[in-house]
């Protein structure tokens, strides 16, 4: 049976670490369980099996759709071992690892201290997680690119928890989220009417180098008009009746 385990190598754990700890390691496992079963939903469900007396998270897959084999687990559960132990080696992205799944590895390297020590485990296969995963990942993504511009999508997400307030619009054709943060040009009160539709958000994009787009700055927010809002061909037919060009 595939295992996966989550090691906080301390006598004690602070309970914000350990929920931080969790809550990363759990983002990295859905993003690469994502990706290597090709779909946008999530495929796996991750079990908790507890043991007494330690600060582990023994994981254990579970399908969470019908069409996931659980054949495939321990080829998955590799999968996410061997890249975290690559990402600490090298400057090199792992097979399945998105994006969001080398930001999610980087923030639990960034949880890692003396003071708590991180390892996963796979089996007896162990590796440490450490700050040079951190850095490996910067180099893997590479500095972001600036530019102003518009991004436009279904308006589904928002924070408003804490000093950074954002909210997510998500492009309707590849689903994919961009994160958009309020800067007191756009406030939350002007995000009400802007739920569940679709808008266009300008400010300063930060962009990949592949072109994907990270996150905006929200300088302008733009509500378009649901379709059958829309002037039909004969409302707008005869508004240029009688206009002359001047040559």
């Amino acid at each position: 049976m595939a295992h996966l385990e989550l090691d906080l190598d301390a006598p004690e754990v602070a309970l914000q670490h350990l929920v931080s700890a969790a809550g990363t390691f759990g983002g990295l496992l859905r993003e690469v369980a994502r990706a290597y079963f090709g779909t946008a939903q999530e495929p796996v469900r991750w079990i908790v099996e507890v043991e007494r007396g330690c600060v582990r998270l023994p994981l254990r897959p579970t399908p969470a759709q019908e069409d996931v084999s659980p054949s495939a687990f321990p080829e998955l559960v590799a999968t996410l071992a061997e890249g975290i132990a690559l990402l600490d080696r090298t400057a090199e992205r792992p097979e399945y690892f998105t994006d969001k799944a080398l930001e999610q590895a980087r923030a639990l390297a960034n949880l890692a201290s003396s003071e708590l020590p991180i390892k996963v485990r796979n089996g007896k296969a162990e590796v440490s997680v450490t700050k040079r995963i951190a850095a490996n990942v910067d180099e893997v993504l590479g500095v972001p690119d600036v530019s102003y511009g518009t991004v436009e999508g279904l308006l589904e997400a928002l924070n408003i928890h804490g000093t950074n307030k954002a909210f997510g619009v998500y492009d309707p054709l590849t689903g994919k989220k961009v994160e958009c943060k309020l800067t007191g040009k756009v406030t939350v009160e002007d995000l009400g009417p802007a739920v569940s539709k679709r808008v266009a958000v300008r400010g300063p994009i930060l962009s990949r180098s592949t072109g994907e787009r990270i996150s905006v700055q929200a300088d302008e927010l733009e509500i378009f008009l649901p379709e059958g809002d829309l002037p039909s061909p004969d409302d707008v037919l005869g508004i240029l009746k009688g206009y002359e060009r001047e040559e």
